[in-house]
């Protein structure tokens, strides 16, 4: 059985903290430890954005080593987009669980807000992933350990009983792709209120049928459609009714 565990390196900033202890919380990962050299607690400010995650944070081990976070982990990810002189093996986190054990605690390493990790800290780890984002830029931390935790709750691996799964089948007319004798009846129909420059040009006509069979709709889509054009001549109408009872 696979367990995950957040480590958080030297985090500079408390209130990233509580945001990684949310992220935690809605994708079922209840493990955090926290690297601080300096401290043996959990900074009270971490708590201000907690929000009902405090749970994590009372429960989270504060070390003051990287050695110590990951002793008990049997395999460990840095997550970092530097590149180093290295031969730690790298992916990125679409493609994270190709390369998870089968059982066992995984640990997820993220750095500092300022400077990530070092390459000595990356060094203690088995693989080295990056979360792919377009330019330059790179993630908050507590972003980083949201899309982490997002993906592995999306692959299934964590045992988080609100995700849903399942879905409430759609009903036949939602997904049944509509027949070309339905595409027929509402040209019919869309042709019959055309103006006379349009239902004289045939290539009009041509190209709506070409659009909607290239397009696939549904049943549901198509009766969608024809009501809705339906409406317009409606609304047409009785405007029309409108003009004539004032200009008597």
């Amino acid at each position: 059985m696979l367990t995950f565990r957040i480590v958080l390196v030297e985090p500079e900033h408390p209130h990233n903290v509580g945001f990684v202890a949310r992220a935690m919380h809605c994708n079922a990962i209840s493990e955090l430890y926290i690297v601080y050299p300096k401290r043996d607690a959990v900074n009270p400010e971490s708590y201000r954005t907690a929000h009902n995650s405090s749970e994590i944070l009372d429960g989270a081990k504060v070390v003051h080593s990287l050695d110590e976070a990951l002793s008990t982990a049997h395999y460990a990810f840095a997550f970092s987009r530097r590149r180093f002189d290295t031969i730690i093996p790298h992916t990125s986190l679409p493609h994270i669980t190709e390369f998870l054990p089968k059982d066992g605690t995984i640990a997820l390493v993220f750095g500092r807000e300022s400077c990530g990790l070092s390459l000595e800290e990356i060094e203690r780890c088995a693989m080295i992933c990056e979360i792919p984002v377009p330019g330059q830029m790179s993630l908050n931390l507590a972003q980083a350990v949201t899309a982490a935790c997002y993906e592995l709750c999306r692959s299934g691996l964590l045992n988080n009983p609100g995700l849903r799964t399942d879905r409430v089948p759609l009903k036949r007319g939602r997904i049944e792709k509509a027949n070309i004798g339905q595409i027929e009846n509402f040209l019919s129909y869309l042709h019959g209120h055309l103006t006379d420059r349009y239902q004289n040009n045939t290539w009009t006509e041509s190209a709506v049928r070409e659009f909607l069979q290239r397009l696939e709709p549904t049943r549901f889509e198509m009766s969608a459609l024809l009501g809705l054009v339906k409406s317009l001549v409606m609304r047409g109408k009785e405007e029309a009714r409108h003009v004539e009872k004032g200009g008597q």
